[in-house]
């Protein structure tokens, strides 16, 4: 629905609830002329017994009405400040013109004004009779009777808000809803701009990270970087294949260092060395070793003796040990560790070229370059998702406001 539809709506309550409307006015006119006159006659009878009363609380007042005895004196001492209370609250109460037709929020205002007043006369006024004697009847009769007619015209005027004002509400009502629509329109059309012009953006930052990733894929097919970058991945590779035979014993490798510098087992200090270095990093320490492999050799040798009976060690790992072992021994690890050698050497000849240093950094400027536009767009796209929101969002917003609007036009246009 859109604001001009809810423009007609509004057209059309004020068609059909013409009579209504009018009722609410002059209704809400009529009771704040009623409680314009009843404060008139509060205040003019107040002032009268101020008048009256204030005296007879000077010191020589007092001497005069001595003779009335303690329960006049002490109603006197409640009556006259009741008498101020309800003179400056009812002078304050500001009552609307009269003949100003009220919008609801402003009618709504003036209840609570009206309604705060009436609740804190009353609940002085029940503290003041509950002292008050008979002496002071007929002075507050007067008072308490317009009193009790601004009461009654409170009531009545809630009843207005109820029934007939609700016509005037559900008007005003649409009228915010069409105020609500205007924005939220304006609001998904700047949105909508700037969702343009981040996806124009985009659209650039993409193509610029296109070229870069042109320029890093020759780069990086540039047989120099290739070479480099396979022999490495190669490299990698063996040391997983060496690690598989070497990393399962690290554990092994410090219980037994630890065994022997207790002192639960004896062991060279040779070995307990070697066993310290290998349990960090077995493969780095056995491409340290020379070709022959004496230190691991040595140390495998040992548990193996020492396993079973020193280190509790399973059958299972003694097995295991025995294995590597045999394959240390016959040169199978080595055939591997020759193969990583002579890729390093290889690779570090090869890197420490300057072809290889003049195009390795121009890939690595590129790959920063590339890097730098990847987070851009990763950002211009979270950016992207945050405008779709927003802009689901109003959507959600528009249709509450569209669905109100016609639960409002219903309500009122099925009021008898």
């Amino acid at each position: 629905m859109s604001k001009a539809e809810v423009a007609a709506k509004i057209v059309e309550i004020q068609k059909h609830k013409k009579k209504t409307i009018n009722v609410a006015f002059d209704k809400s006119q009529k009771i704040r002329s009623a409680i314009k006159k009843h404060r008139k006659k509060i205040l003019e009878d107040t002032q009268k017994l101020i008048t009256e009363t204030d005296p007879q609380l000077t010191e020589e007042g007092v001497q005069k009405i001595t003779k009335k005895g303690k329960i006049y004196f002490r109603s006197l001492k409640a009556f006259n400040p009741f008498l101020h209370f309800i003179d400056s609250e009812l002078s304050k109460l500001k009552i609307p013109k009269v003949k100003k037709k009220l919008t609801s929020s402003e009618l709504n205002q003036f209840v609570r004004n009206l309604s705060r007043m009436v609740n804190d006369i009353n609940k002085e006024k029940a503290q003041v009779d509950a002292v008050m004697g008979l002496d002071f009847m007929l002075k507050k009769r007067g008072i308490y009777a317009a009193f009790s007619k601004i009461t009654s015209e409170l009531n009545n005027i809630r009843d207005l808000q109820k029934e007939e004002y609700s016509v005037v509400k559900a008007i005003e009502d649409l009228e915010s809803i069409i105020r609500d629509i205007e924005n939220i329109q304006e609001k998904t059309e700047q949105l909508e701009g700037e969702k343009s012009d981040l996806e124009a953006e985009l659209k650039l930052v993409e193509e610029a990270l296109s070229k870069k990733e042109e320029i890093r894929t020759a780069l990086v097919t540039n047989p120099l970087i290739s070479n480099s970058r396979q022999r490495g991945i190669r490299m990698t590779e063996l040391e997983i294949e060496m690690g598989t035979h070497l990393n399962s014993f690290k554990k092994i490798f410090k219980k037994y260092a630890r065994e022997v510098q207790r002192g639960s087992i004896s062991g060279e200090f040779g070995l307990v060395n070697t066993a310290l270095s290998y349990q960090e990093n077995p493969v780095q320490k056995f491409l340290e070793e020379p070709d022959n492999n004496p230190e691991i050799s040595a140390l495998m040798e040992e548990l193996i003796t020492v396993g079973e009976k020193n280190l509790h060690l399973k059958q299972k790992n003694i097995s295991n040990l025995s294995k590597a072992l045999k394959k240390i021994q016959e040169g199978k690890l080595n055939i591997q560790k020759n193969e990583w050698h002579d890729l390093k050497q290889k690779k570090n000849r090869d890197d420490e070229s300057a072809d290889f240093k003049k195009i390795n950094g121009e890939l690595i400027e590129c790959e920063d370059e590339i890097n730098s536009i990847e987070e851009k767009i990763s950002g211009i796209n979270e950016t992207v998702s945050l405008k779709l929101r927003e802009l689901a969002n109003l959507s959600e917003s528009l249709e509450s406001r569209q669905n109100r609007s016609l639960e409002i036009t219903e309500e009122v246009m099925n009021q008898p």
